[in-house]
This record gives C-alpha cells, structure tokens and sequence, in this order.
C-alpha cells in the first residue's frame, strides 16, 4: 500500500500522532476487595485498587448507621460504594461512580459459612451515650469497661476515618476529630477469651463532628464574595454570581437602589464600581444579615468586549482529597481541563493550590474561538486526606500459610509496621500498613512483637502472638501460640 500523498502547493498538512482513547472508570478498575459483614452486622470496609471511597448505601430495609442486624441464618448482604473517579479517565466529569459489593453474613444460630456458630458471650450494659466533638483535632475518651459485662478484650468498628479516628488503649476507646464536620457511627465491640466460639457484643457510638460557622463576609468564603457580573453598553447590570442573595445595587456606598447605568458611548470597555447588599446564608453565623460588597464590573463600549477572567466568572472548580482536579464551568465561555491535569499529591493538612484554567471565548467577544491568553488562575483547596494507617508501631516475621507453621524454627520479627491498634493483644480487625500504605499479606500468618528482635518467634522461644494479615492489610485472625519441643506447636486463642 502506497504510503505517498502528493499536495500542491500552496497546501500544507499538520499531521499529528492520534492518541488513544481514554478507558471509562468502572468497578474493574476500581477492584474493590475485602467487604465482609460479621454475624452481628459489622461491616468490613472494602478497599477500592484505583479511586476513593466517598460514601456506602444499601437497598436492603434493615440497614441502618452503617450496620446490619444480626440474623438467624446466613444472609447475603450486599452495600453500594460511592467512589470519587480519578484523573486519567473518559468519564472523571461524571465526579462519581458506584460500585455494588456482595458477602454472605453469618447466621448465629445455623451457618454453612461458619460451621461452628457462636454462642453465649460477652453482654452491653447501658448504652453508649452519643458524643459531640469539635473540628481540630479534639478527642474524648470512652472507657468501655463500664458497658459490657463478662468481656475481656475489646475492638471497634470505624467505617468513617476520614470524619473520626479511633484508637484502643486496653478498655479505654478513643474518639478524635479530623479537619471535616459530619455525623457517623462508631461500633464498640466486646469478646471474651472464647471468641469466635462465643459471640461479640456490640454497642453503638453516634458521633458528631461540629464546627463553629464563620461569618459571611465580602472575603469569606471567596475572595471575592462577587464574582463575574457585567454591564451591556447600553447600561444593563449583569449581577456577580455569589452564595447569598443579591438584594440592592447602589452607586454609592449605602446609597439609593439603581437597576441600570448610563450607556457608554465610547468604543473602549470601561470600568464601573458598584455596590451590593447581600443577604447572608443561613449557614453562617450572621444568616439573615445584611453585608454590602462592592465590585468592579465591566461595561462595555461600542466595539466588541475583551472576555477577562473576571467576565468568564469560573465556577465549581474543585480539587478532590485525592489530588484530582475537577474543571468546573464558567458563565460566560468554556473551561477546558488544564494543560497539566495529573492529581496533585494526597496531603495530612488542608493545603491551597493554584490551578490555571484555559476558556476558550463565546461569540460575541473578541477573539472569539480562542483561549483567553494565559489562562485563567484559580486558587483551590485541596483537602487534607486522613491516612487510613495507624501510627503505634510492631514487628513482624516472615509470613506462614498456618498459625502455628512457625514452629519448625526461630525466627525474628524484623519488618516494621504500624496499625491502628495500639495494644498487640487487640489486633483483631485492625489495619496493618508499611511505609504508609496497606500491607499486602496475602492470608498469611505472622509472628508479631513489639521490638525489633532475632529470635522473638517460633520454637524455644515460650508463647508468641500470631496474626492473620489478609490482602487488604486487615488483621483476620489473631492467636498465640506455643510450640512443643517438637515443634508441633500449640494454638490458645486471643
């Protein structure tokens, strides 16, 4: 086949190598493992490969505060996982994309999926009174020894990191609050030293992360509260676009109300500085209130108008916790996906960003079809994203595919990780991460310690802990152990 393509002149051709096609964000991509729901309702958050988990729903009647009843038999139960879509992706746009996620809960009274079914068990005594917490950092102490009888460890249920954080230091649960305001459920949870054989009790925590409004103001919560408006040549007025309610345009600073200004009748743009009553939200503290801004508009003149940023007026530009910048619109052209799109880098504080915009002019201004020579600057926040790992720091061994596999020699424990536990003899449920990312242990089993140590594991060595680290880097199983002088070794649960 003739490659060749004759082309007089004055003809010229721009070739450009076409790109791919960007792939759809959908449930594959985002792989979401490690759902699981205990005989008691407890739900096992799953972790998504690629993307953030937003929020998690259910069709099912009887779910409530993020849990499931318990249930006679197994029961399958299946949650919808709301997940914020990344860069990269043909339909990041769309912001969100929702997942469903299945597992079998187990019966406590007949299961096939655990045989042995639970009995007896630890008690609640009294409830758990519900707890208000400010934004910043603030926390309270819940000593869980007073609401449940015959239990002798404890563990805890946070599907909601990123609005509380939770640590376990022996019977005392801690609750702290991040940098966002919402309300969640945090699930207390008691065993005795038989369980599984003997059923967990749970207990219900309704937490509330407040924060104190601030007041509306000509600069909070943009700087400017207006922003865009313009005027026609003939005088028309344009509002500002802004979160409260536009309620009086003056001249002057508390002057009489006017609807219009005279025309201008010359060629250039002019600009025109006008006042505005504003009515604040009823979010702020000053709701209701009156505030007066003003704002410098643009009128135009006889000749076609130069679109600014300012006249653009960009709106719902956003970054998400992940980095991923969301485009947003614009009142007057097109916003365009920056230049460099790629997500920032996941931050621990709330951090502001500059992002530059291109907008490509409407009709009826000049240059119309162009980008607005260098873009438009917008200065975003990204939000901080509270790291899922735990900060108290173990040592682990090398992984073996049974509890007590261990027991054919003396191993270290040399690998240092960190889990949101703070006790090792609570470990159950926790999660483990390494380096600050989940640890990827593949279901297998671990000798744990507390220091770093050559010879903390295995045989000669008396009783040692033992967890069971699935792919998620959640603790699935936890014993100790003592080996024989045979090696055969001796499991006696946690």
């Amino acid at each position: 086949m003739s490659r060749k393509i004759n082309v007089r002149s004055p003809f010229y051709l721009h070739l450009v190598e076409p790109s791919p096609p960007l792939p759809d964000y959908d449930c594959n991509i985002a792989q979401l493992k490690g759902f699981e729901v205990d005989n008691q309702g407890i739900i096992t958050m799953p972790l998504p490969l690629v993307g953030v988990i937003d929020s998690i729903t259910s069709d099912d009647s009887d779910f409530a505060n993020n849990k499931f009843p318990s249930e006679s038999t197994d029961t399958s139960r299946t949650i919808k996982v709301k997940l914020l879509i990344p860069t990269g992706y043909a339909n990041t746009g769309d912001i969100f994309f929702e997942c469903p996620v299945t597992a079998t809960q187990q019966g406590v009274t007949s299961s096939v999926v655990q045989p042995t079914v639970c009995s007896g068990g630890p008690t609640t005594s009294g409830s758990i009174s519900a707890q208000s917490i400010a934004v910043g950092a603030s926390s309270v102490d819940i000593d869980l020894a007073g609401f449940f009888n015959n239990e002798t460890t404890y563990a805890v249920s946070n599907i909601n990191p990123v609005l509380v954080t939770t640590a376990l230091s022996g019977s005392v649960l801690t609750l702290s609050s991040n940098v966002l305001a919402g309300v969640t459920t945090v699930y207390a949870i008691g065993r005795d030293a038989s369980y599984p054989t003997t059923c967990e009790a749970t207990q219900a925590i309704s937490v509330t992360i407040t924060d104190t409004p601030q007041a509306f103001s000509c600069t909070y919560p943009s700087d400017p509260a207006l922003q865009g408006g313009s005027i026609t040549q003939a005088g028309v007025i344009t509002n500002p676009s802004t979160i409260g309610t536009i309620t009086k345009i003056m001249a002057t600073s508390g002057g009489s109300e006017i609807t219009s200004v005279a025309a201008n009748t010359g060629t250039a743009e002019q600009n025109v500085t006008l006042f505005f009553n504003i009515t604040a939200p009823s979010q702020y503290s000053n709701g209701s209130a009156t505030v007066e801004c003003q704002a410098t508009l643009v009128q135009q003149g006889t000749s076609l108008p130069t679109l600014t940023c300012t006249l653009a007026g960009l709106t719902g530009q956003s970054i998400a916790r992940n980095g991923s910048i969301f485009t947003g619109t614009a009142l007057r052209g097109t916003v365009k996906t920056p230049a460099s799109s790629a997500p920032f880098s996941i931050v621990d504080v709330d951090t502001s960003r500059t992002v530059n915009f291109p907008v490509t002019i409407p009709t009826g201004y000049q240059n119309a079809g162009q980008d607005i020579s260098g873009g438009c600057d917008v200065t975003l926040i990204q939000p901080a994203t509270v790291s899922v790992c735990g900060t108290n720091e173990f040592y682990i061994s090398i992984g073996k595919s049974t509890k007590k596999g261990h027991c054919t020699s003396t191993y270290g424990a040399g690998e240092l990780i960190t889990s949101t536990s703070s006790s090792i003899n609570n470990l159950l449920n926790s999660q483990i991460c390494a380096a600050g990312t989940p640890y990827d242990g593949k279901n297998l089993y671990y000798g744990i310690f507390t220091s770093f140590n050559l010879s903390a594991i295995g045989t000669v060595v008396g009783a040692y802990n033992v967890i069971k680290i699935d792919n998620s880097g959640i603790v699935r199983d936890e014993q100790i152990v003592k080996c024989d002088a045979l090696g055969g070794g001796v499991a006696l649960q946690v």
